[in-house]
């Protein structure tokens, strides 16, 4: 009788929770919940990668990420990274094609950005198409410039929009200005 009164409580108790997934739309299996829970941890590491900035569906700027944060990166659908910071990155590079990503590089020299540079850039852009991508340098100066430069010449996006977004990181001055300017001018002339 003992057992039985037991086997009957527990039914019930597997009932009400049944009933109570069914009705809130809580999953019933810990897998699922956990793969919730690391969806969302993952998405709020991205914003740990110093000075990162999400533009939009695909489209981000960042600091330099570390190897970790490129597994991150991955996780949330990143396939494309550019690197503006001259010199080597043999440890970014492989690790990225070893989570079969591309990686580019476009050697922006800090004190002499060239319209060359940009048009480089916006090249690649239009071969990743909807695709995600994240550009970088070291602190998110270059990049952020090079994303509002993108943003107003290329994409539509409203200049006071795209320039505040830039502030946020940093407000370019002297060689950045003129680069600035020198960009938006020849995109003025097509």
């Amino acid at each position: 009788m003992k057992i039985t009164f037991k086997i009957s409580i527990l039914i019930l108790l597997l009932l009400s929770f049944i009933n109570y997934s069914l009705a809130t739309g809580i999953p019933l299996t810990k897998s699922t919940v956990v793969k919730t829970e690391t969806s969302k941890k993952s998405e709020d590491l991205l914003f740990e990668i110093k000075n990162f900035r999400q533009l939009s569906s695909v489209f981000s700027s960042a600091g330099m990420p570390d190897l970790n944060d490129i597994e991150i990166l991955k996780q949330n659908g990143y396939q494309h990274i550019i690197n503006l910071i001259p010199g080597g990155f043999d440890d970014e590079q492989e690790k990225i094609i070893a989570l079969n990503m591309s990686f580019e590089q476009i050697e922006v020299d800090w004190n002499e950005p060239k319209l060359a540079d940009f048009q480089r850039f916006v090249e690649l852009m239009k071969t990743y198409s909807r695709e995600k991508v994240l550009v970088h340098c070291r602190l998110n100066y270059r990049a952020s410039a090079f994303a509002y430069l993108y943003q107003t010449t290329q994409l539509g996006v409203d200049d006071s929009t795209a320039k505040q977004t830039m502030h946020t990181v940093w407000q370019p001055e002297g060689t950045w200005l003129e680069f600035i300017k020198v960009v938006q001018h020849h995109y003025q002339e097509k």
